[in-house]
């Protein structure tokens, strides 16, 4: 059984979320030119923060969890439920509006191509892209979903069955081994569809940063709660700036390397510090507009890779200056498209399901009788 009781929004988290969410959008707009100059080629290390953050929350939720109560099987089927359901509708939503627009891009499309696409696809829709089960990928940017949910399957079933040794064992081991072997066999945090012969770099890599989220939250635990000065907190709150910006300002121009470690390193810090609620600029960014951006940035993050594929194709020959403001536009529609559209399925939802179980299913009075 789980603490039902709604949690407040953080909204330090919600600002650092969409500011990395238009990061990787930023990231990705490298896909539109041949010459991988612009502005923040080093913006994928922004998802480093999104794994952390996954982290520090699924310890939050477990964490909630009665001991004496818990059924291992059960309650990680439940934990995953809860966590796909969070992601719908939105990741179908993107997923379909992805398939659409790779599709006019695309020339010489067949029916037969067509139904191929939708077949294979299903792997996508699932989630089980990082699984290694190929097919066609309408949005590639959905590779972190995949990761993010293969790699909780794992390690969700091993934190309930034993909270503290989790926390305090498992975490940072499997933090070690998988950010060390990627570390020495391949050199940096990028490329998450590169086949490692078990599993795929992009799985490892959400592996080893969630288990690094758990342990930015222990470390939360131990330190949000200490009775700091005026002096402490604006050290604490330097610190978080420090930690954040120097990420954005090293990814201005600078690709994969061993620095991503390094990077990987000071996000943990400044996650640490901005869940405990102690930096100063906690109170500043607890805003219905921040609360705002924090809830469209999941919208952002789906809304633009295709784009960024399809445009080159649709306007061949322009430039990437030419290209980009078609790609901010269409990033912009897209993802109020997928916010607004999700918004109205939720309301409608309760509704539709509730009306097919009275059409399919029996009233268990009737039933009995």
């Amino acid at each position: 059984m789980t603490d039902r009781q709604a949690k407040p929004r953080n909204g330090a988290i919600d600002f650092w979320k969409f500011v990395f969410s238009i990061m990787v959008v930023q990231f990705h707009s490298s896909n539109m030119t041949e010459v991988k100059t612009t502005p923040f080629v080093g913006a994928a290390i922004a998802v480093e923060f999104f794994f952390l953050v996954s982290g520090f929350l699924m310890a939050a939720s477990v964490s909630r969890y009665h001991e004496d109560e818990i059924v291992v099987g059960r309650d990680s089927r439940r934990f995953m439920l809860h966590k796909i359901k969070g992601l719908c509708p939105e990741i179908f939503i993107a997923w379909g509006i992805g398939f659409v627009v790779q599709h006019i891009a695309r020339k010489n499309v067949t029916p037969a191509s067509l139904a191929k696409d939708l077949m294979t696809g299903v792997w996508d829709m699932f989630f089980l892209r990082e699984s290694g089960l190929e097919g066609f990928k309408a949005n590639p940017a959905a590779w972190y979903i995949s990761a993010m949910l293969l790699a909780m399957l794992v390690l969700i079933p091993l934190f309930l069955k034993n909270r503290d040794v989790f926390v305090n064992v498992w975490a940072p081991v499997l933090a070690i081994a998988a950010l060390g072997y990627l570390s020495k066999n391949v050199g940096d945090l990028r490329g998450p569809t590169d086949w490692l012969g078990l599993c795929y770099k992009g799985w490892l890599r959400a592996v080893g940063e969630l288990c690094m989220g758990v342990i930015c939250w222990g470390i939360c635990q131990k330190i949000k709660n200490l009775p700091y000065t005026r002096l402490a907190r604006l050290l604490l709150t330097m610190l978080e700036l420090f930690c954040y910006l120097g990420v954005i300002a090293w990814s201005y121009e600078h690709k994969g390397s061993q620095m991503d470690f390094v990077m990987l390193l000071l996000f943990a810090i400044g996650v640490v510090v901005t869940f405990s609620g102690q930096s100063l600029l906690s109170s500043v960014f607890n805003k219905p507009l921040v609360y705002f951006l924090g809830k469209i940035s999941f919208p952002v993050y789906l809304s633009h890779n295709y784009w960024s594929h399809a445009l080159p194709r649709i306007y061949r020959g322009q430039t990437y200056a030419q290209l980009y403001p078609k790609y901010v536009a269409a990033a912009a529609v897209t993802t109020a498209v997928i916010y607004l559209t999700a918004a109205w399925l939720r309301r409608i939802t309760p509704g539709f399901l509730s009306g097919c179980r009275r059409l399919f299913l029996e009233d268990e009075s009737q039933a009995a009788a």
